[in-house]
């Protein structure tokens, strides 16, 4: 038997507008359902193909029954993929963010639909399917166990990745408890969950990179389980990154053990300086008087900022620009990137969103973050985008890069971080905004 797993990729994030030197695996989802397949079913043979690193040829792809992973912007690519293969007899299953969320808006156009996590519904749906009795959806179940995930293949990619390397993602937790009206995280795989801590060790002792990337949406919000996470990676001497809420700086022995543990970058969501948005967004929880105070304390440590801006909140007005940019300079934010409001199908924001008429399209397409999909309050669609555009060319230019790391005292480390700055800049904005 031979199952073909296919990761789809719309926009800017394929590799047909992705600079040779960043075509690489942006996710753990392939690995993992194909190391939840041989864990398994040995026997079964496998076959991956992802969208962000090559050039998928539908026809040259055989197999019994296809898996096509995709978010919301590259469903309607999805839709494409499982309309030829079921032309041609074979059963194709749908999974991923889109499929999570709105099951119901996917059993027309595929065989099955696995929503959720598939460590243990993805064994079923392919057991059904040698019994002959594919069911139309397979739901994670709330009891599913976080312990013993099967290893990883973690070089997989090498024979198509243009920088062969090893993946050096990681998972410790899922989900998350905050919800925030237009994250999709609260929802996407029942709940929040951890991993046994130790088992996250184990996993990362036998990653051959000294650097690691938390693909967690939320690593801090269980401090005991991240303090023992961070005593785990210490004598570890590794290099991390992660996602993690501002509320983090609230305490220095915190901040100073992620120091110690070797965390360099921390993802964080600021989404708005305004309190009008943040409070429209559920997200009292960020306290914008704080803002600076925890930005120095990171800074203190060593810690870079990516700092997340959403633009198009209920809040925002013609001075957000001006008044966002004016922030991230002053307060130093290392790495900004913006993004446009956009409320997903199948959660309850979109359901509030359309019952209200604010919904201006249902081409799925342009759901990515970087086109504005409702009607805000006090802008129009179009000055949103505008906006956004604006915001990632004027804090990437070279003077205001400069003035965004004039904190940092090294002047090597300073003008690394200025190179990077200015490449990533320039390139983000070629492969998302220039047509």
């Amino acid at each position: 038997m031979k199952i073909a797993l296919i990761m789809v990729k719309g926009g800017g994030y394929s590799c047909k507008k992705l600079p040779k030197m960043l075509r690489r695996a942006d996710s753990l989802t392939l690995i993992m359902l194909h190391s939840i397949i041989k864990n398994a079913f040995p026997d079964i043979e496998i076959e991956i193909f992802d969208e962000t690193v090559e050039v998928i040829k539908k026809n040259k792809i055989d197999a019994d029954i296809i898996g096509i992973s995709a978010i919301t912007p590259a469903y309607p690519r999805a839709k494409e993929y499982g309309k030829f293969f079921r032309q041609k007899g074979i059963p194709v299953f749908i999974g991923g963010v889109h499929a999570t969320l709105a099951p119901e808006m996917c059993v027309d156009d595929f065989d099955s639909v696995i929503s959720g996590l598939g460590n243990e519904t993805l064994i079923e749906l392919i057991n059904d399917f040698k019994n002959g009795n594919l069911k139309k959806i397979y739901k994670q179940s709330p009891e599913m166990s976080f312990e013993n995930f099967p290893k990883l293949d973690r070089y997989l990619y090498r024979a198509k990745n243009v920088r062969a390397r090893e993946i050096r993602q990681v998972q410790a937790t899922y989900g998350c408890p905050n919800i925030c009206k237009f994250c999709v995280q609260p929802y996407v795989c029942q709940g929040y969950h951890q991993r046994p801590f130790s088992d996250v060790i184990k996993e990362i002792s036998a990653i051959d990179s000294d650097e690691i990337y938390f693909y967690d949406p939320n690593l801090a919000k269980d401090l005991t389980y991240l303090r023992n996470l961070c005593a785990g990676l210490t004598p570890l001497h590794k290099k991390w990154s992660a996602a993690m809420p501002i509320t983090v700086a609230n305490d220095e022995e915190i901040v100073a053990m992620l120091h110690k543990s070797g965390c360099e970058k921390i993802f964080i969501g600021f989404e708005s300086i305004n309190y009008n948005s943040i409070n429209s967004i559920n997200k009292g929880f960020n306290n914008v008087e704080k803002y600076k105070d925890a930005i120095k304390l990171l800074h203190k440590y060593d810690i870079l900022i990516m700092g997340s801006f959403v633009l198009g909140l209920d809040g925002d007005t013609k001075e957000t620009e001006k008044n966002t940019l004016k922030f991230i300079i002053e307060s130093n934010i290392d790495i900004p990137r913006f993004t446009i409001n956009t409320p997903y199908p199948g959660t309850p924001y979109y359901k509030a969103m359309k019952e209200s008429g604010r919904i201006i399209t249902d081409d799925l397409s342009l759901y990515d973050c970087s086109h504005c999909v409702i009607m805000p309050k006090n802008l129009l669609p179009e000055e949103v985008e505008k906006m956004q555009r604006n915001l990632w060319r004027k804090s990437y230019t070279l003077i205001n890069i400069i003035k965004r790391l004039s904190y940092m005292k090294s002047p090597l480390k300073k003008l690394k971080l200025i190179l990077i700055n200015y490449i990533f800049g320039k390139l983000y904005y070629k492969i998302v905004f220039n047509k």
